[in-house]
């Protein structure tokens, strides 16, 4: 419960800044906490010196390692969760969801393959069948994405995320394998392409986050006791075709990514010269929203486009 002698009277306390407090708490930065609830950053400035007045203490404090929360807010933090989680339970009560007339947005984790892969097609989807509806896609965190969901800040999750399990409906919609692109005219062409070329090629690397493309490949690369040299890690794969066709280096992501890179100037696609596995790219929702008739119906839209 929200400590009385902090505050006095609940009914003057906005329950938006409580949204703020709940977003500050979990991002631990003012300008991703903004964008995690739709505020510009200086609006989130302003909410958490609110904040600060309401409960007559610092709450969140600057450091090296972003904005911590003073023992208070530690305290006040699992209240407010519930408090919103609450609140955004209440609005679905009695929710219908039609389509045509809808004018509300969704909120998808997915990271930029997502962007290319599903975004086209799901948009004109999206254009026939619900003309109102807007897609907003959200910077996967490195932390806070279970929460997120679980609040219903974040509709669906769409692609490989293997930490989301507990508390997670998924569906798969189909199985990519990995390709390597390399620049056209690479010494490396001229002849088949060994696991022994690749594997001492210089290689451009994803560190993105809550996606798992990148720890497949590195593991298949441990089985066969090979060590690629990385001279290059970029946290967005639509960096690597730029990166690629003025270099020598080498990258292996997703084939249904790579197709889209083909088109791009002096790209050429090789089969990886190793065993990969193939992965399966999922829909995830939270066990919240399952029966939820918006999102089962973005869900069934997906499926529709992308289920194999």
């Amino acid at each position: 419960m929200l400590n009385i002698h902090a505050v006095n009277n609940i009914a003057s306390v906005d329950l938006n800044l409580l949204v703020a407090f709940d977003a500050i708490f979990k991002e631990r930065n003012i300008t991703l906490a903004a964008q995690r609830i739709g505020l510009s950053q200086p609006a989130m400035s302003s909410a958490l010196g609110r904040l600060r007045r309401t409960f007559n203490d610092a709450l969140f404090v600057r450091t090296g390692r972003g904005m911590q929360p003073t023992p208070y807010a530690q305290l006040l933090a699992p209240p407010i969760q519930r408090a919103c989680e609450l609140i955004a339970d209440s609005l679905l009560i009695g929710a219908t969801f039609d389509p045509a007339h809808a004018t509300r947005t969704f909120n998808l984790y997915m990271t930029d393959i997502g962007e290319a892969v599903f975004l086209p097609r799901l948009i004109g989807a999206l254009a026939s069948a619900a003309p109102g509806v807007r897609v907003r896609v959200l910077r996967v965190p490195a932390r806070g994405a279970h929460e997120a969901m679980a609040a219903g800040e974040v509709d669906i999750a769409i692609g490989l995320f293997p930490d989301l399990k507990a508390g997670f409906f998924q569906q798969r919609l189909y199985r990519d394998e990995f390709v390597c692109i390399v620049r056209s005219g690479h010494p490396a062409l001229r002849a088949a392409l060994t696991t022994k070329v690749f594997a001492d090629m210089r290689h451009a690397a994803i560190d993105s986050a809550g996606t798992g493309h990148q720890a497949v490949v590195e593991r298949a690369f441990a089985r066969q006791q090979l060590h690629p040299r990385i001279a290059v890690t970029v946290p967005h794969f639509m960096a690597l075709p730029a990166i690629v066709a003025e270099t020598d280096l080498i990258a292996t992501i997703p084939r249904r990514l790579a197709r889209t890179f083909a088109a791009y100037p002096n790209i050429t696609l090789v089969a990886a010269p190793l065993r990969i596995p193939s992965v399966d790219i999922r829909q995830h929702w939270h066990k919240r929203y399952h029966h939820d008739d918006a999102n089962k119906w973005l869900r069934r839209l997906l499926a529709e486009l992308y289920l194999e």
